[in-house]
């Protein structure tokens, strides 16, 4: 069975409609809707397990189910990136006063039903057992109500339950309204396994936007529907204009009902045949599909199943609506830390029946929804950390569901970290893209050219961005410069060209492990110009490596160099993305999310429950795009882009091995009271405090923990209501223990120090004494050069604003400058080569060039040469502070002189082959075909006068005069006489005439 759980947001799109075609025919898997449960009993009700299994049995047999290939995510269309794009740096940067409005949002939904000739809606299969959303039928009533009614809809035991509409306006405080249209049932043009049948590449349901495609189709054609009605807004702004709010002529949303049971809870008769509920995309390239009859477009879509409950649905509108998935999109066995406390994650499945009172979004989605569509979704207050130094704060939250206007949640940034990176190519900085999904980030310069000679725009740069679907371009006043090593054409972005994307390591003659290339741009064209240059990286919202870097930038008209910019100098250039790294890179924003969640309103599904409620603290980290938490080749236990702090890190069991993750944060709110019992639980304690020095890792199970910053930072809860609606929070910095350090770089007897002060009570006052009698540096990190060869002792002594102070030192060493020379021993065409090294710092990279067109590395090396001659061959030297050295000696070889033919024979011809190496390479030839017969070309052909063995001597010389020599016996043959074979045939035909005579007579 294959099943591949994906992130259910994004689509494939390719670059030619056929290929298109191809791969939008295998749809993707949304993981958060896994249902566990419901996929036991039906591989037991198909008989694909037995009911008497073992507990390991059952837990395998699910596991074969949903099948082990989960790394294919399909690419969303490039007008959804982008849109996105904008939308996502809302989040990072905060939702704004002016984002926070009342202003009301209506969407119109496109709902349609579509059966199959195998299995129709009114004869689906199905028993009371076989789901909690079973009804004796399906009427198109029953799915309107369940998404577009403001009063619910009815249960399967005539329980008034939630609706979509409801959901949507409990979350956004009364401004968000879900309405639509439900048409149907359909009829497919094919049995249900056609849609639903795994694909075998990809693993993931072959035909469903086929599915898709035919259901819209025969809605508007059976239904006479006004699509017109269904295009309200231009959510990718296609026009341009800024306007959204104007039909764009692709249907705004569209939800498709099938008539079985999804395959994310067992797929019921159809098993891994069925359908999996997901988020997707039509011809996304193409724009979309022309609904034949119609001037509008199908583009995006979710699709459920028949016995769809209010969770799945609000989940996969969420996805509609810009928001990823929170589970993790590997879909490892302990699951991310968000669990049930978001309806992006797991939270889709509570309520009783399962999913029918789904619990509501978390911060982060909150935030976007609120950034995106305005509205009423959150009431935040914004802290900086720094806000809280020295200054604590209290503050009254109400529980999340409580849009009344008091705050029901509050974010708390963080200074961005600072990262390990790779070295610059000189100096001690360089330019840095940044890394990430999702980016537009950008840096740019002016330089005002002259108005003559040849005009050159150069750069070091190494790079490892995403082919074609990430790509960088060089701009000269907007427009994109084709260089040494940019590309015409992007498979997946045709109207991006001149672009730089792959890896640099792949380029020939690339540098170091890193890849160091030399980009070269002709700008000769804008002479006379002030030119705005810059670097526009652009990223989509999957896979990618790290990005793009650049150092020693130059401008050059002819050999003079008229603008240069190594990264040394701050604000030499203007970021926006961009940063200006050592070994070390600025990371991505970070920052906390307090929210109250009781067993109220939205969050009433909780009772049914073992999560407790209180206070969350969750912890959101953009360096980090996915929830993949699993132990997997990318996946990042204790990572991730959002998730919740467990309050409680004593580790569950169940049985003998850890729970999951939605088991171990049943109890991660923070509160002053004691937590649900639980029989698996003995650790029931109130935990009101939340301090970032103390592990929320989770050691035993780091899948389920979070690895935090240390800054300081405490939340205690000091006033909680007895239901959890209201709370006071105390927030604070604790000033961690100032600490003094510093690292270096060498660069021979210039080095570049780096500051790695913390703690205390910033800002900070510096003094460097380098221990050699300069003058003290105040610096925060000085760049000092010695004026001799030694050991320095270098001593930093930091003063807080508390006026604490703390020191530290190091011993920095300081080489005699590098001097290089070489061994050589040579044997015949062989040379032994043995680097002789003096000063600089170990250790060295030692680089050889052989003089023949052939290069080595290593201390130690030995080369074998083709040819005799006189070569000069260089070694260069780089020790470890950055010196280099270089050195070169003429040697001279002798290759020994080798030579051999071939002969291939026909009869008394025979062709002649030679080689010859070794020598100077310059060869004069001998033949002595043992007839009497000579020849002096290379490849000859002789022609012997009769058969017989000859001994043939073939014999090279070189330009020196060394002769070498080779005799081999050849024997040739007569060719086969024409006589005999004739005469017989001959003497049959007189035969048979002579019978034809016969009979005659």
């Amino acid at each position: 069975m294959k099943h591949s759980v994906i992130y259910s947001l994004f689509a494939l799109a390719l670059a030619t409609p056929m290929a298109q075609a191809a791969k939008e025919s295998a749809t993707p898997k949304d993981p958060a809707l896994v249902n566990h449960e419901r996929i036991l009993y039906w591989l037991e009700k198909r008989g694909e397990i037995k009911a008497n299994a073992s507990e390991s049995e059952k837990e395998l047999a699910v596991k074969q189910y949903l099948g082990n290939s989960l790394s294919i995510r399909p690419k969303q269309p490039a007008l959804v990136v982008n849109s996105l794009k904008q939308k996502r740096q809302s989040v990072i940067k905060g939702v704004t006063t002016e984002q926070k409005t009342i202003n009301n949002k209506t969407v119109k939904v496109l709902a349609v039903l579509i059966d199959f000739p195998d299995l129709a809606h009114d004869d689906n299969q199905l028993s009371s057992d076989d789901t909690d959303m079973f009804y004796s039928s399906y009427p198109v009533s029953h799915y309107q109500n369940l998404m577009f009614s403001p009063s619910g809809f009815t249960g399967p035991s005539g329980q008034n339950l939630e609706s979509g509409y409801n959901f949507y306006q409990d979350e956004s405080g009364g401004t968000f309204y879900f309405e639509g249209t439900t048409y149907g049932w359909v009829t497919a043009d094919n049995n249900a396994a056609h849609y639903g049948e795994n694909d075998v590449d990809t693993e993931n349901d072959k035909n469903v936007t086929a599915l898709v495609k035919e259901a819209v189709t025969k809605a508007v054609q059976e239904h006479g529907i006004n699509l017109a009605d269904y295009d309200l807004e231009d959510p990718y702004d296609l026009d341009g204009d800024g306007n959204i709010a104007e039909a764009d002529g692709l249907i705004d949303h569209v939800m498709i009902y099938h008539s079985s049971v999804g395959e994310e809870a067992g797929g019921g008769v159809l098993g891994d045949d069925a359908i999996w509920s997901h988020r997707f995309f039509v011809d996304g390239q193409q724009g979309g599909y022309p609904i034949p009859g119609t001037s509008k477009n199908l583009f995006g879509y979710t699709i459920q199943p028949i016995d769809a409950a209010t969770g799945v649905v609000v989940h996969e509108f969420g996805h509609d609506l810009g928001l990823p998935d929170e589970y993790d999109i590997d879909g490892s066995e302990e699951g991310s830390p968000v669990g049930i406390w978001s309806v992006m994650a797991s939270g889709s499945w509570v309520g009783s029946p399962a999913g029918t009172k789904p619990t509501g979004f978390s911060p982060y989605a909150r935030s976007f929804l609120q950034a995106t569509y305005g509205g009423n979704w959150i009431d935040e207050l914004a802290v900086n950390l720094d806000e809280l130094m020295g200054a604590s704060q209290d503050v009254d939250l109400v529980e999340a569901s409580d849009h009344s206007g008091t705050y029901n949640q509050i974010r708390v940034d963080l200074p961005a970290p600072l990262l390990d990176f790779m070295p610059p190519y000189t100096g001690s900085y360089q330019y840095y893209s940044g890394k990430g999904d999702m980016k537009s980030n950008s840096m740019s310069f002016t330089v005002d050219l002259p108005t003559t000679g040849t005009l050159e725009l150069s750069m070091k740069a190494h790079w490892d961005i995403e082919v074609d679907w990430d790509y960088l371009l060089v701009k000269a006043n907007g427009n994109a410069l084709a260089g040494n090593h940019t590309k015409v054409t992007n498979s997946e972005h045709p109207s991006v060209t001149n672009f730089i994307t792959g890896t640099s390591l792949d380029v020939a003659g690339a540098e170091g492990t890193e890849g160091w290339v030399n980009l070269i741009f002709d700008v000769t064209a804008y002479a006379g110009q002030s030119v705005t240059f810059s670097l526009n990286y652009e990223t989509d919202q999957s896979v990618g490596g790290y990005g793009f870097v650049a150092d020693d930038i130059a401008v050059k008209q002819s050999s003079a160099t008229i603008y240069t910019d190594g990264a040394e100098t701050d604000n030499a250039v203007t970021m926006d993305g961009f940063s200006r790294a050592s070994d070390k890179a600025p990371g991505l924003p970070q920052n906390y999310w307090i929210q109250l969640r009781s067993h109220n309103g939205r969050d009433a599904g909780f009772d049914n429950t073992f999560n407790s409620p209180g206070v969350l603290v969750w912890f959101s980290n953009e360096n980090y795009s996915d929830n993949k938490v699993g132990d997997t080749e990318d996946g990042h236990p204790g990572y991730g882009f959002t998730g919740v702090v467990d309050a409680d890190q004593n580790i569950i069991m169940d049985g003998s091995n850890p729970g999951s993750t939605l088991t171990q944060i049943r109890d991660a709110a923070f509160s002053i009271y004691n937590q649900k019992s639980t029989s698996s639980d003995n650790h029931l304690s109130a935990n009101p405090v939340f301090y970032d020095s103390n592990d929320y890792s989770s050691p035993e199970q780091p899948a389920s923990g979070l690895v935090l910053p240390e800054h300081g930072f405490k939340m205690e809860v000091i006033e909680l209501a007895s239901n959890s609606s209201t709370a006071t929070v105390k927030l604070s910095v604790a000033p961690l223990e100032l600490t003094a350090g510093f690292e270096y770089q060498r660069n021979f007897r210039e080095v570049s120090f780096i500051n790695q002060t913390a703690g205390g009570t910033p800002d900070y006052t510096y003094e460097w004494d380098f221990g050699d009698g300069s003058a003290i540096s105040s610096e925060q990190s000085p760049v000092h050069t010695y004026a001799t060869s030694g050991s320095y002792t270098v001593t930093l002594t930091v003063t807080d604003q508390d006026s604490t102070v703390t020191q530290t030192e190091k011993e920095v060493t300081i080489a005699e400058e590098l001097s290089v020379d070489f061994n050589e021993t040579i044997s015949n065409a062989s040379i032994d080569l043995q680097a002789v090294i003096a000063g600089g710092v170990e250790d060295y990279t030692v680089e050889w060039d052989f003089g023949d067109g052939n290069q080595g590395t290593g201390g130690s090396v030995n080369h074998s040469y083709g040819l005799t001659g006189t070569y000069t061959i260089s070694m260069t030297v780089t020790s470890d502070d950055n010196q280099q050295a270089q050195t070169s000696k003429q040697v001279s070889i002798v290759a020994p002189l080798n030579v051999n033919f071939t002969s291939n024979r026909n009869n008394l011809t025979v062709a002649f082959s030679s080689t010859a190496t070794g020598g100077d390479g310059s060869y004069t030839y001998e033949w002595d075909f043992g007839d009497g017969s000579s020849s002096t070309a290379k490849e000859p052909s002789h022609d012997y006068s009769e058969a017989g063995t000859y001994d043939v001597t073939f014999k090279a010389t070189d330009g020196a005069g060394v002769e070498k020599e080779i005799t081999k016996s050849v024997t040739v043959t007569s060719p086969p006489s024409s006589g005999g074979g004739g005469g017989s045939i001959n003497w049959l035909l007189l035969m048979l005439l002579g019978l034809v005579l016969y009979r005659r007579r």
